[in-house]
């Protein structure tokens, strides 16, 4: 008889370190059907396990969460982010595509996820819908997280939907019974969550919603069953536009207007009560922070003043990223969450420069740079720059200036990367604002560029409440299910549109069929997946969008990973399911290649 080991054979009791309630998976639903009104502790309790850290493999550790899992194992494996050097933290195996299956971040998240599922099993078996509007809600909100949790593993553990249905997916739990353990193919996985979201909409629509945007709602479902739907590949688009439409339509009035960059900072410090929020995992403070530096902010800020000193600030913006944004200076998502250490600027008016450097014997690329009096602005545009080489020899480089889609960007034209066919052998440098050298670069290889949008509630630099599900992304799920059905371009860009007046953007900056040619790009798409790509940076997006839709991911940039792209059909997509599984449930693990 094979048993999941993230359940096994005894119900596991939890106590929750924030909430008083009945632990989800230490009552049976026969219990529930006795005591009706523990529905609400157990179903409570299902919220906490998304943020509590529990004992597992003789660990207790403030870092192992379901959420800061999630978001690292999502954002770590696209192009957002960089990570600026060895680490002990296991999050950089993901991050390098590299094959392990022992892993804490993996195989922790694995035996929680199991245990939401497990519980919110439970609840669906022993809450009865009839009962009051109340448990009617209740009901539909444990099918929405029994949804999730199989979302995020088919997505994190399994192949792409495009590259096959009949893949294998992950083991599906919907129902008591645990007497054996096997695979589902990745159609049959997303075919149960299209299911289970359907109920949940079903009982939450006929129910009482329950608070703020810290519980689920059936907008949480249908916005989860949109994101579903363009995971799909191209059989359910019109479904996703369709969802959408009804979504945007009763939409808050706040969320099609405009944000000033005030508002976007103040966003991720009380994130629970926004209207840009549709669910997110609220986290209270001081319970929920046991330590500031296992946060999913901890490792994008480090506040260095005194008497803070915390957060790690290991993990950096992309170079090619801040690109994106730097095409419009009025964008307000950039000028909200884009900073550095708080006393690396220097406003001494000088610049630094810098550019993506492999060295002979490593896989990874460093930042080369040039800063201070070793830049100087030529009267035709560019910079002359004074750099060290790899034998402390001063040597000097041309970054010049070169209209790229009607973007001046800048190049110097020696080949630093040893990529040939990178930028056509031509390398690429980043002007920034100059930086005290201490405060502002890393181990002198890498320059820190901060993200904030997982900072500041409760004033904690590190600290905030996750949010999984919010408008903007709704939006976008609109854009590119237009896009890729085809014949709807304009439409696609009314939504991108949107997103970008939202930020601040000028009507000039407006997409439409006729300019963004012009711009840069071969289709609707592109345009859809790069404002993608800005709107919902570090929010565990971007990998799964590109993959979609059978494009290549381009990791090609400063960071301690492979310089390498990856294309869609690369097995390695499919994270490693945890030894502990495999040896205790015999089921097979996902492949490799042979090379």
């Amino acid at each position: 008889m094979k048993k999941i080991f993230a359940i096994g054979i005894a119900l596991l009791t939890l106590v929750s370190c924030n909430m008083d309630f009945y632990s989800s998976d230490s009552m049976t639903s026969a219990q529930l059907k006795e005591n009706p009104s523990s529905a609400v502790y157990t179903t409570d309790g299902i919220y906490a396990l998304f943020k509590d850290h529990l004992p597992y493999k003789d660990l207790d550790e403030d870092s192992n969460t379901y959420i800061r899992h999630l978001f690292q194992l999502s954002e770590s494996r696209g192009d957002n982010m960089s990570i600026s050097g060895h680490s002990t933290d296991p999050f950089l195996h993901p991050y390098r595509y590299e094959d392990l299956d022992n892993t804490k971040n993996c195989y922790y998240f694995w035996w929680i996820g199991y245990k939401i599922i497990n519980a919110a099993n439970s609840n669906i078996a022993g809450i009865d819908p009839t009962e009051s509007k109340k448990s009617s809600h209740m009901l539909g909100e444990n099918y929405f997280f029994r949804a999730l949790v199989h979302f995020n593993f088919t997505t994190l553990f399994a192949m792409p939907y495009v590259c096959g249905a009949d893949n294998p997916g992950i083991v599906v739990r919907r129902g008591m019974d645990y007497s054996t353990t096997e695979r589902a193919t990745v159609g049959d996985c997303y075919e149960g969550i299209i299911e289970d979201l359907k109920e949940a909409i079903k009982y939450m629509e006929a129910g009482t919603p329950r608070g703020d945007a810290s519980y689920v709602s059936a907008t949480a479902a249908k916005a989860l069953l949109a994101r579903e739907y363009l995971n799909m590949g191209d059989t359910h688009l019109q479904d996703c536009v369709d969802l959408c439409t009804e979504l945007i339509g009763k939409a808050p009035a706040k969320v099609k207007g405009e944000y000033t960059v005030a508002q976007l900072a103040e966003y991720p410090k009380h994130t629970w009560d926004s209207d840009e929020t549709i669910w997110c995992v609220h986290l209270v403070y001081p319970t929920d922070l046991p330590s500031t530096e296992a946060t999913i902010g901890a490792m994008y800020y480090k506040d260095g003043l005194e008497p803070n000193n915390i957060g790690w600030g290991e993990w950096y913006w992309n170079d090619e990223l801040i690109e994106l944004f730097n095409r419009y200076p009025e964008d307000r998502r950039f000028q909200a969450y884009f900073t550095y250490e708080p006393q690396a600027i220097l406003n001494n008016g000088k610049k630094l420069i810098s550019f993506p450097e492999k060295p002979d014997d490593g896989d990874y690329c460093v930042t080369g740079y040039a800063k201070g009096d070793n830049v100087i602005e030529n009267a035709d545009g560019s910079y002359t720059l004074k750099v060290a080489d790899k034998n402390g020899k001063i040597v000097t480089h041309t970054a010049r200036p070169e209209v790229v889609n009607g973007y001046t960007r800048y190049f110097i034209d020696e080949n630093l990367t040893g990529d040939a066919s990178f930028w056509n052998g031509r390398t690429p440098a980043y002007i920034h604002d100059d930086v005290d050298e201490d405060n502002g670069i890393r181990n002198s290889l890498y320059v820190r560029y901060y993200n904030t949008k997982f900072s500041f509630q409760d004033g904690q630099p590190t600290f905030s409440s996750p949010v999984i599900l919010r408008w903007g992304e709704v939006f976008l799920n609109r854009a590119e299910a237009y896009a890729r059905m085809g014949g709807h371009d304009d439409d696609a860009f009314a939504d991108v549109n949107l997103i970008r007046k939202r930020a601040g953007l000028p009507a000039s900056a407006d997409f439409t069929s006729g300019n963004y040619a012009a711009r840069g790009y071969e289709s609707a798409l592109d345009v859809v997946l790069d404002e993608r790509r800005m709107e919902l940076c570090f929010e565990g997006d971007r990998m799964l969008s590109v993959f979609r839709n059978k494009k290549k991911l381009d990791r090609r940039f400063v960071g301690y990973h492979p310089w390498e792209v990856i294309d869609y059909t690369d097995p390695r997509i499919a994270l490693k399911i945890p030894a502990d599984e495999i040896n205790a449930s015999g089921i097979d693990q996902n492949g490799r290649s042979t090379k």
